[in-house]
């Protein structure tokens, strides 16, 4: 049975998607363990959500492409908190916007790394505090990406596909347990994540140019709508763009 006050884990929980959920949950009762590479950003959001919403928060240093950070921040944050319920693999990220055979190893790495290993890492070291509670929630986040390719998207799109896959066969594999697997997947999204990608400002903007994209709220709202359903229920994907986004291909941009 889904407890009054869920605690949940995110990383990436610096800014953009993990940063909303973890507002928009903190505000709904939900216990936090916040963790991210840049510490100190998320130190500060527990530290406010602490005071703001009377909630109990731990903030860690975690980069998920590294088997030994992970373990120490779940292992930290379950303690801190008195176990876990829910789990967000959020950390993720685009590098670039290569062919495929131009992609450099270096973003390569960066996307296979992060989307792919670090997810599994993630699942890993928390799924056992899940199961000790006896109910859990695990997320994905995934993309439109996963769902259909695009140009100069080759490493990235196979990262989310990736993430698709993993998240229906976590599924397979825990049936009968009490653990619902839910993977969320957006389109156009007005975060930090263009300016990581092309690592220029203006091309960033440019991408959102015309268009009422989804923010990171509205991400959060599915993650939040999906955990608050009754417990029989489980949400497999949600697919979510902005009414602008027809497809990946396909975007109405506004003069």
């Amino acid at each position: 049975m889904r407890p009054e006050h869920p605690i949940v884990l995110i990383t990436g929980a610096s800014s953009g998607f993990g940063e909303a959920m973890a507002r928009l949950l903190a505000s709904q009762g939900c216990h936090l363990a916040l963790g991210a590479r840049r510490v100190e950003r998320v130190q500060a959001l527990a530290d406010e959500l602490i005071k703001a919403h009377g909630i109990k928060a731990y903030a860690g240093a975690v980069d998920t492409r590294v088997t030994a950070s992970v373990d120490a921040f779940v292992a930290a944050a379950a303690e801190q908190l008195g176990g876990l319920h829910v789990l967000v693999a959020n950390a993720g990220l685009a590098s670039g916007t290569y062919k495929l055979w131009e992609t450099p190893d270096e973003d390569l790495e960066a996307m296979l790394r992060t989307n792919v290993e670090g997810v599994v890492k993630t699942i890993r070291a928390g799924l056992p505090h899940l199961r000790q509670a006896g109910w859990g929630h695990i997320f994905f986040i995934g993309s439109t990406a996963g769902h259909q390719p695009y140009e100069g998207g080759s490493v990235y799109c196979a990262s989310k596909f990736g993430v698709k896959a993993m998240a229906q066969s976590l599924r397979l594999e825990v049936n009968g347990e009490q653990i619902r697997v839910t993977s969320v997947d957006p389109g156009m999204a007005e975060t930090e994540f263009s300016d990581v990608r092309l690592k220029d400002r203006d091309k960033a903007k440019a991408v959102y140019q015309g268009v009422k994209a989804l923010s990171a709220y509205d991400v959060a709202e599915c993650i939040r709508w999906c955990l608050m359903l009754p417990d029989h229920v489980n949400i497999d994907e949600v697919l979510v763009k902005c009414v602008d986004q027809a497809s990946v291909h396909k975007v109405h941009r506004r003069a």
